[in-house]
């Protein structure tokens, strides 16, 4: 949106002139002024260099035109766009999300938040495949825009999920060859190098940090590798034991539920796809407990040992707030419960009882 209005006002005073005196430069009229500086009406595209002179500003900064936003800016966007998806028909909020690409083209950090944001939402549209097409545009252009390495691995990353989605798993190959190459540890050289600078603190958040991250990362991958084994009965009860010993260990229900759930979901899938009645109640009750009582409202956060993550949270791009609306979240994990692997088991109580207790139990948390 242009500021044209409050920057001629915000100028006309820092050089202490009236505006009998700017109308008189503009050769228009004292009523003119009054009206751009209440954003009733713009001055003439003729009058911008002369305006822009006379302020001794550029173009840019009398229309207000941030070529870059800042990261509280892209911030704020995302999360009032996720909001709006909650409520307002998809097509609209998306229109307006590909009208504000189109001012901001040219800054990579916004083009990536909107990717990830529309990433998180494409499935409430009724054309997902027009908008996961339209998502990679945009990552191509962030790859003509930026020359960080960050940036460019996160462009990677989200190509190579697009293309899971566009069913072309060839090309998430492609994207991601030589991926897993040995890990060069510099948390530890960067901890170590705090440490002897005796800045202990600092040397223990590094840490801290990596631990914390690997742990997730480790809970979070486990769902994959229960399906690979899944036909290997020892392993696959081997993984549940110790996934189960590290959620209770490092008390994961609080610290990060939504990775709890995606493993007792995965597990409770297992558990139908193999008629295994025992772990599939077992596993989607700890999913209903945990929907119900752990994670909303999602945030990330630390605890009483994960201490010193504040300030490494606060530094994520989006912040530390879940990435979709509530309510979506909410209508999310209540069609969970009606995925096609647990319609063989519909009419049992066990389901129907919890399905209800689901339902009921995210409605009293409103």
């Amino acid at each position: 949106m242009l500021q044209i209005g409050p920057i001629i006002l915000r100028e006309r005073k820092r050089l202490q002139v009236t505006q009998d005196t700017l109308a008189t430069y503009c050769q228009v009229s004292k009523a003119s002024v009054s009206k751009w500086e209440k954003g009733q009406s713009y001055p003439d595209i003729t009058l911008l260099p002369k305006l822009a002179s006379y302020f001794k500003l550029t173009i840019d900064e009398l229309l207000g035109y941030e070529r870059q936003l800042s990261k509280e800016a892209i911030q704020k966007q995302y999360y009032e766009f996720a909001n709006r998806f909650g409520k307002e028909p998809f097509e609209l909020v998306y229109e307006e999300i590909e009208e504000q690409v189109k001012l901001y083209y040219h800054d990579s950090a916004f083009l990536l938040q909107m990717s990830i944001l529309m990433l998180n939402h494409h499935m409430l549209g009724e054309d997902s495949p027009i908008v996961l097409q339209k998502i990679n545009q945009w990552l191509n252009r962030i790859r003509q825009l930026s020359g960080d390495v960050w940036v460019l691995r996160q462009v990677n990353s989200l190509q190579a999920t697009v293309a899971l989605m566009q069913a072309e798993p060839e090309t998430t190959l492609q994207l991601l060859d030589g991926v897993i190459k040995p890990s060069m540890g510099d948390e530890i050289l960067l901890a170590t190098a705090y440490e002897q600078v005796d800045d202990h603190e600092e040397a223990t958040r590094v840490i801290q940090v990596m631990m914390y991250q690997n742990i997730i990362q480790l809970v979070g991958s486990s769902p994959i590798y229960l399906r690979l084994n899944s036909s290997n009965q020892q392993v696959f009860d081997e993984t549940l034991r110790r996934i189960n010993g590290l959620i209770e260990l490092y008390a994961l229900r609080k610290l990060h539920p939504n990775i709890c759930l995606q493993f007792y979901y995965s597990v409770a899938q297992c558990g139908a796809m193999t008629n295994n009645r025992e772990l599939l109640y077992a596993y989607l009750t700890k999913y209903v407990d945990i929907c119900i009582h752990d994670l909303l409202p999602f945030t990330l956060r630390g605890d009483a040992y994960f201490d010193l993550l504040e300030d490494w949270l606060e530094q994520l791009d989006l912040g530390t707030n879940a990435l979709r609306n509530t309510d979506i979240i909410k209508q999310s994990i209540v069609e969970s419960m009606k995925a096609p692997f647990f319609e063989p088991f519909r009419n049992e109580e066990e389901m129907q009882d919890l399905r209800e207790r689901l339902r009921w139990g995210l409605e009293d948390g409103q």
